[in-house]
């Protein structure tokens, strides 16, 4: 696929490795806390359907990801920005109307999972920095989320 030489796709693959582990370490995760304190109060403002409420939690600069897979409807692009990342969860909370949404561990992240119709259909997780969200995930592919 790349049309490089074995030990050339190793290096391009050693230096992508790299550099995912300096992103990761340059963006610290908040603290246990404050992450459940921000995840519930974006829960209440996610299921009032308080626009405002969700602007205040995200940063101006927000970065929205979803991951449908190709099977289910997803954003097929990034979201940025707060205003236009709480208008578009508004939207979706409206359609998808959630039986029920739990706070809980997933894959070692904290995540607010989706249920509806008795299954998971979404797994969300935030990046959180100085009390708001600076990104946000939203995994809806079925594959994915079949072994929850």
């Amino acid at each position: 696929m790349l049309d490089v030489s074995v030990p050339a796709a190793r290096q391009l693959a050693s230096r992508a490795r790299r550099r995912v582990a300096r992103a990761k370490q340059s963006a610290p995760q908040a603290p246990k806390a404050e992450r459940e304190r921000v995840l519930a109060a974006f829960r209440a403002a996610y299921e009032a359907g308080d626009l405002a409420g969700l602007v205040r939690l995200l940063h101006p600069d927000v970065v929205y990801v979803t991951d449908g897979g190709g099977q289910v409807p997803a954003a097929r692009r990034l979201i940025h920005g707060g205003e236009r990342v709480a208008e578009v969860m508004v939207r979706v909370g409206r359609q998808w109307r959630p039986d029920r949404i739990d706070l809980a561990e997933v894959g070692g992240e904290l995540a607010l999972v989706f249920h509806r119709e008795g299954r998971v259909y979404s797994v969300d997780t935030a990046q959180i920095t100085d009390g708001l969200i600076t990104a946000y995930r939203r995994v809806v592919n079925p594959e994915k989320l079949q072994h929850l």
